[in-house]
């Protein structure tokens, strides 16, 4: 398991999300599962404004090796954080996949209260 290049992929789509470039997270996710329109709403209907956290935070997510997996994949759960309570309810829930690039691909599997 490349833990740096988790942590790097990890970062990269909480940075997206704050940012709101939900084009790019689709590009990312080859529009696989979760739709540019259904991750707008999902962080809208939230009652927050998104932050990017600390980069402490970044080393406490969840992260589980999907078995017998090839390329390897891996289910990370990620807190996204908010300017109004810091860690919030909310959840981004990723598949990530092995990849030569800097960046692992990534299926966005949902966003979510957890």
């Amino acid at each position: 398991m490349n833990k740096l290049k988790i942590l790097k992929t990890a970062k990269h789509l909480v940075s997206l999300l704050v940012q709101g470039d939900y084009d790019e997270l689709i590009s990312l996710s080859n529009g696989i599962r979760l739709q540019a329109s259904e991750m707008k709403k999902a962080l809208a209907e939230y009652p927050a404004t998104f932050i990017m956290p600390d980069n402490i935070v970044f080393e406490d997510f969840d992260v589980i090796e999907i078995a017998e997996s090839d390329p390897p994949k891996y289910s990370v759960d990620i807190d996204l954080w908010s300017e109004e309570e810091g860690r919030s309810d909310l959840t981004l829930q990723t598949t990530m996949i092995e990849s030569e690039k800097e960046i692992m691909a990534v299926e966005i599997d949902d966003i979510h209260v957890l």
